[in-house]
């Protein structure tokens, strides 16, 4: 084998190795238990998950966080009774801050890259690993004291994310521990 086409090969395997790595930047806020158990308020408010503004601009993680919203609202109604969703615009005009015997649940993601099948399947494990830092604020309506802020992230690995299952998957994992935590704190 020619110099030069060792040196092509050494190139593509290099850029093949590199290209697959994704910086995570964030890292999820230390999971404590809520001050207060949150079973015992009459209401509860899901407001829609906001998206650190860095990531909004890319249609796939936009639709990967309208995702995490659905999951969470059908999940948490089955674990907290008398649940709404709303966005944070909704709950300005119906001025429902300082509310009493409401609990907000504030979900925020710091950092998300979502790879789905589409992108996967052009572009193999050159796509990079998905990756989701969410951290959820809870609330209490009556005061606005933060109960807890537990955060949590999920990866999804390049090379073992056949056509984006594992990344889907990794949507609906950040998603359920949301719900076990709220279980464990109710």
């Amino acid at each position: 084998m020619s110099r030069f086409k060792l040196s092509a090969l050494l190139v593509l395997v290099t850029a093949l190795v590199s290209g697959c790595a994704t910086q995570v930047t964030e890292t999820p806020s230390k999971v404590t238990p809520a001050t207060t158990d949150l079973g015992e308020f009459s209401q509860v408010i899901l407001v829609k998950t906001e998206i650190a503004p860095t990531y909004a601009s890319h249609p796939a993680n936009l639709k990967a966080v309208k995702k995490i919203d659905e999951i969470l609202a059908e999940r948490l109604g089955g674990v907290l009774e008398n649940m709404q969703v709303k966005t944070l615009d909704q709950i300005k005009s119906e001025n429902l801050a300082n509310n009493g015997n409401v609990l907000f649940i504030k979900p925020y993601v710091k950092q998300i890259k979502f790879i789905g099948g589409a992108a996967r399947f052009w572009a193999g494990a050159m796509a990079g690993s998905s990756v989701v830092i969410m951290d959820v604020a809870f609330e209490d309506g009556a005061n606005g004291t933060k109960l807890s802020n537990p955060g949590f992230m999920r990866k999804a690995g390049a090379y073992t994310d056949a056509f984006g299952v594992a990344s889907n998957a990794m949507l609906d994992d950040v998603a359920q521990d949301v719900v076990n935590y709220v279980a464990a704190n109710k």
